[in-house]
C-alpha cells in the first residue's frame, strides 16, 4: 500500500516538473519575443530618426555653404569649407571609433538589452 502512494507521488512529481519546464519554456520564449520586438521597434525608431536628421543636416550644410560661398564671394570654396569640416569630423571619429565610440555602442546595447531584468528587480 505505501508503496503504491509513494509511486503514485512520483508520477504526481514527475507529471508536475513537466509543467513547470513547459511553462518555463513558454515564459522564455514570451521574454524572448519581447526583447526581439523591444530591440526591432527601437531599431525601426532609430532608423527613421537617422534619416530625418540626415536630410536636416543635408539642408544644413547646404544653407552654410552657400552662406559661406556668399560672405566670401567664391560659391566653390564655400562648399570646399563645408566638405572641409565634414572631413575634419571624419577623422576625428575614425581617430576616437575604438577607444569612445565602440565601447559607448556596446554599452548602449547592454543595457538594453538588461533593461527589464533591472525593472523586475526592483
Amino acid at each position: 500500500m505505501e508503496a503504491q502512494n509513494l509511486k503514485e507521488d512520483a508520477k504526481d512529481i514527475l507529471n508536475h516538473s513537466q509543467d513547470y519546464l513547459e511553462t518555463l519554456y513558454k515564459l522564455n520564449v514570451v521574454r524572448a519575443t519581447k526583447k526581439a520586438s523591444n530591440i526591432a521597434s527601437g531599431l525601426v525608431n532609430s532608423v527613421l530618426l537617422f534619416f530625418i536628421s540626415l536630410c536636416v543636416l543635408l539642408f544644413l550644410s547646404i544653407a552654410a555653404a552657400w552662406w559661406i560661398g556668399q560672405e566670401i564671394n567664391n560659391p566653390a570654396l564655400g562648399f570646399l569649407s563645408v566638405a572641409g569640416f565634414y572631413m575634419l569630423l571624419a577623422i576625428i571619429l575614425i581617430a576616437l571609433r575604438k577607444n569612445v565610440i565602440s565601447p559607448f555602442i556596446k554599452n548602449s546595447l547592454i543595457k538594453k538589452i538588461y533593461e527589464e531584468k533591472d525593472k523586475d528587480i526592483r
